[in-house]
């Protein structure tokens, strides 16, 4: 290897090594002490401009200016860490408060010191903007003068003024006065953005050139990872239980339900998944369930919180003691002025406000309708529950989601309770693995999977429809939805190349079933919910998207690699494996490393400019992004695998792929379980 690259490698893998262990001790002693002792610290930035500058010589040295996509793909790296040290160095941050009326011309920075501003700043107004029909923020805006002209700055809504970027960062509680972000740094921001649009460029050129390895990697193919999943069935109880019908139509009655309003039968689905493990139990769906416990509560309280000794009783104690307090009954409405509140069942302390009629039904009407099915009066019932709708769309209007969006998550919360659905898929995935290895050419296996994919894709193009249409936004934003998109794309991915590279119908398939597996997992934890403001970003939804299709081709690698190696030690082992078997699985893996490698790269991209526009920083050193970044150094390197001389032989190779899958698992699980950070819920 050339000495110039040893020095540069040895560089790169040191930085690698710091920021890593970085966010292992921001975990024990906080953001501030690496803040201060890391990633601010004079060598730190000593390695990374030691490094741009041995880059840029031996981008020189080796003349890859030459060679158009190579040099663009490096070069904007220099680019992209000079613009970072230009931020570093010259960029000016800080804070400014700010009162309704009062002229303000100083800041605050980070360093505690007073600045100036080449001019002055009023808060001529401030507001919240709730969510339709609660009292839940879905904005957070601020209306600043500054001579003669007028800002809004708002949840990724940042003012510009001379250079000077303003965010929103909080408010008084009395309304009338608001902390600021401040930014400055006209240079360093350029810079970078200069280095993204080269990346890019670099990316584009690349794809499509004829001179870089891509073309070589068309014609080849591979293959396999194995899993295995179980079920339990629970037994059968007598417990005192509501109608069926009752209880389906109290489902379809709205609440407010984590800041959104939503049918009862979606907290009844949460909450018997708390409370049971799942969506139904013991041939209860989760209407009975909840509704039941609402009336009959002495008999159900004792069955599954004092006589059920699964895992999990504390927790089933908090949602208990929830349920008792009336945080998942909030089904009465009533506007005063332009908000609007909800109420539960049976509530005393109601605002003077609302007229004496109107509390009695908020008062009693749960009490009459308790009565109702008790007795057995079903009419009455009905009855009741038609006008407790009828009170809600009267205070509402038309804030209440409509018919067919009422019936769409009734509709997906039944989706979304059978488990069944997943270990099928499962169960008929890993067979379809153990076929393909054994009759690969079979036409009517090929019809049998091409089936099973079409409907495994229709299912879970169905979810994420669903949860989009029922949330209003892109389902990208928590782990659980992420899951469910990295099963659509790695379906997607399996179809579209299944002509070219039959074999990959072993472990496409496979591999999204598990993501569904965890999806589901997941799920439980995870209801549907508004997104906070900052998250409302249509770069969000992108970002995430290029991210997640990044890792997906990343756990297709990992399997193939699993796979190759298998074949190597057979070959080793009785010498039936031939080459041939071998090198399609490493040209396929060198295929997909071009594709994942460049989405990883847009996607951190897009995050700092979404970060940019959001909070005026493009990179905090989060461990989110940071990981991100490490992932990306790791998969980076089998690129320069004609320097690399491990590379070269196909074992090392894919026990590289096998192992660069950890950054992957650590970026994902380990950061949001273990080591936390903005990113968290994610």
């Amino acid at each position: 290897m050339n000495p110039s690259k040893k020095i540069i490698l040895a560089l790169y893998i040191l930085i690698a090594v710091c920021i890593g262990l970085a966010t292992i001790i921001e975990r024990y002693h906080g953001t501030a002490f690496v803040g201060r002792h890391i990633y601010g610290a004079w060598w730190f930035s000593a390695l990374w401009a030691v490094l741009t500058v041995a880059s840029f010589a031996y981008i020189m040295q080796q003349r890859m200016y030459k060679r158009l996509a190579v040099f663009l793909l490096h070069i904007s790296l220099v680019v992209i860490l000079a613009g970072a040290l230009t931020t570093h160095l010259f960029a000016k941050r800080g804070t400014v408060r700010l009162r309704t009326g009062i002229a303000e011309i100083n800041y605050i920075d980070t360093e505690n010191h007073v600045e100036r501003f080449p001019f002055s700043l009023t808060l001529k107004e401030f507001r919240i903007v709730n969510y339709p029909g609660t009292n839940a923020p879905l904005d957070y805006q601020s209306v600043i003068e500054s001579g003669h002209e007028e800002m809004l700055v708002s949840m990724n809504h940042i003012g510009y003024i001379d250079g000077y970027r303003l965010f929103q960062q909080s408010y008084d509680t009395d309304g009338e006065g608001v902390t600021l972000g401040v930014s400055h740094d006209p240079w360093g921001i350029a810079i970078t953005y200069l280095g993204y649009l080269l990346l890019l460029l670099g990316i584009i050129a690349t794809l499509l050139s004829r001179k870089t390895q891509m073309r070589a990697l068309y014609r080849k193919a591979v293959t396999i990872l194995l899993l295995l999943v179980s079920m339990t069935v629970n037994a059968q109880d007598k417990l005192p239980v509501i109608d069926k019908d009752i209880a389906h139509r109290m489902g379809t009655i709205q609440v407010l339900y984590n800041n959104r309003i939503c049918p009862l039968n979606t907290v009844a689905t949460d909450f018997a998944i708390k409370m049971t493990g799942s969506a139904s139990w013991h041939g209860y769906s989760a209407n009975e369930i909840f509704f039941s416990w609402m009336i009959y509560y002495s008999p159900w309280e004792k069955e599954l919180l004092l006589n059920n000794k699964r895992k999990g009783a504390d927790e089933r104690n908090a949602v208990a003691e929830m349920f008792y307090n009336g945080q998942f009954t909030k089904i009465f409405p009533y506007r005063i002025g332009d908000n609007v509140n909800w109420y539960s069942p049976g509530a005393q302390s109601l605002p003077r406000e609302i007229p004496v009629k109107e509390q009695f039904f908020i008062k009693q009407s749960m009490d009459f309708l308790t009565e109702s099915i008790v007795t057995g009066q079903r009419e009455r019932a009905f009855e009741i529950i038609a006008k407790i709708k009828l009170f809600q769309r009267e205070m509402t209007g038309n804030l209440l989601p409509s018919e067919s969006s009422t019936q769409a998550e009734l509709f997906y919360n039944s989706l979304r309770s059978q488990k069944w659905p997943v270990f099928l898929a499962l169960t008929l995935s890993l067979l379809l693995c153990v076929a393909m290895l054994t009759s690969i050419g079979e036409k009517r296996l090929k019809r049998v999977s091409l089936s099973f994919m079409a409907l495994l894709t229709v299912y879970i193009t169905l979810q994420l429809a669903l949860r989009w249409w029922i949330g209003g936004h892109v389902p990208l934003s928590n782990g659980p939805e992420t899951m469910l998109f990295m099963a659509w794309v790695l379906l997607l991915l399996t179809l579209f190349l299944r002509k070219s590279f039959p074999i990959i119908t072993a472990f496409g398939p496979l591999m999204s079933s598990f993501c569904l597996l965890v999806a589901m997992l997941g799920g439980n934890s995870s209801p549907i919910s508004p997104l906070m403001p900052v998250l409302q970003s249509p770069l969000l939804s992108v970002h995430v998207m290029t991210v997640m299709c990044a890792y997906a081709l990343f756990a297709l690698q990992m399997l193939i690699g699993i796979r190759a190696m298998f074949l190597i030690k057979k070959k080793k082992g009785n010498n039936q494996c031939p080459d041939t078997e071998v090198e399609r699985a490493t040209a396929l893996s060198q295929l997909l490393l071009y594709p994942a490698v460049f989405l990883l790269a847009i996607g951190i991209f897009l995050g700092a400019v979404w970060a940019n526009v959001s909070w005026g920083n493009y990179w905090s050193w989060d461990p989110k992004e940071t990981w991100a970044l490490i992932t990306l150094m790791v998969y980076a390197v089998p690129f320069h695998r004609v320097s690399i001389p491990m590379f070269a032989r196909p074992l090392c190779y894919h026990c590289y792929m096998v192992c660069a899958f950890l950054s992957v698992i650590i970026t994902y699980f380990g950061v949001n379980y273990l080591l936390g950070g903005m990113h968290s819920y994610a």
